[in-house]
């Protein structure tokens, strides 16, 4: 039986005396694909966030195997660093031994398969929110993560776009992703999808 990377029992995360998610049971383990689904307010985000490490306030049981340098959390809203699409791109490969050169066609390949190579050398933060929003994503898997959590990486983006991003995600098999989205998504395509309804 394959460990679990991320184990939850009666997560109930409580703010002003009112729950804003609960989840009774999730079991991750590596190469999942986890869609969490729910309207605005349902807790889809606050599921991420305590999913990745970054929100501690919760009652209940959420054991993270993963190691946290191996969890990468791209927020709705990712923030563009300073500096070129390639900079950001490479930021996720530094500090792995990697050459001037390597980096650049390491950066360059993750680029290309979210469909912005005509952009590698424009700065990040001049681009449309769909473009930055697969900037950010490429600079994720660039860190080889064990678990992507991803916040409505949907949005903003046209078909193409999507489609991009789906196969990107699809080329990693044994990276675990867990996708918060308010509806239907691209990956509906995606056999190995299962389903998480997060209520508040």
């Amino acid at each position: 039986m394959t460990e679990s990377l991320i184990r939850v029992r009666d997560l109930q995360v409580v703010r002003k005396g009112r729950p804003i998610c609960s989840v009774a049971a999730l079991d991750i383990a590596p190469g999942d694909r986890l869609l969490v689904q729910g309207g605005n307010g349902s807790g889809k985000t606050t599921l991420l966030r305590v999913l990745a490490g970054l929100e501690r306030d919760y009652d209940g049981q959420c054991e993270l195997c993963a190691r946290e340098i191996r969890r990468v959390y791209v927020h709705q809203s990712p923030c563009m660093l300073r500096g070129t699409v390639l900079d950001n791109v490479t930021m996720g490969l530094r500090g792995n031994g990697h050459s001037r050169h390597d980096l650049r066609v390491h950066a360059g390949r993750l680029v290309e398969q979210v469909g912005l190579t005509s952009l590698l050398d424009r700065p990040a933060r001049q681009l449309s929110g769909g473009e930055q929003r697969r900037v950010a994503i490429a600079r994720a898997l660039a860190a080889s993560p064990e678990l992507l959590l991803l916040d409505e990486p949907f949005a903003d983006l046209d078909a193409d776009g999507g489609d991009a991003v789906c196969c990107l995600l699809a080329s990693r098999p044994e990276m675990a992703v867990v996708i918060a989205a308010p509806g239907d998504t691209p990956l509906e395509k995606d056999t190995r999808i299962h389903r998480l309804e997060c209520s508040g």
